[in-house]
């Protein structure tokens, strides 16, 4: 599941500021998540652009977020804090961001509606 690239690896990637994956970019994860698990964090991030732009959410915000969220999974499983991701970390992150930045849009969207009815 997680070993396949759905992006080329030399594509610019939103989350990676419009550059292609680097190692750099990698450091940013602690070497925990692969080039293949990025991508699909990419594609979360795409489907997401809409959602993403109304709650004002970075790129490094969001890579905040799959750290945090990777983080607590694994004091969860009580794993080591540097164990590369697995398919039920990638799982659980994934829900999480896609549920939490869903979920935070539209309260965002609820909050700017009554302030247009005031």
């Amino acid at each position: 599941m997680s070993d396949k690239l759905i992006y080329d690896a030399k594509e610019p990637l939103l989350i990676a500021g419009g550059k292609p994956v680097s190692e750099a970019f990698l450091n940013h994860f602690h070497g925990t998540i692969s080039v293949a698990q990025i991508h699909r964090f990419e594609k979360l991030y795409r489907e997401l652009k809409t959602e993403v732009d109304i709650i004002n959410m970075t790129p490094q915000q969001y890579i905040t977020q799959i750290n945090s969220a990777f983080s607590r999974n694994q004091e969860h499983r009580r794993l080591d804090a540097f164990q590369p991701m697995d398919d039920k970390g990638l799982k659980y992150v994934l829900e999480f961001l896609e549920e939490s930045i869903t979920s935070v849009a539209k309260e965002v969207q609820k909050g700017a509606a009554k302030s247009l009815i005031r």
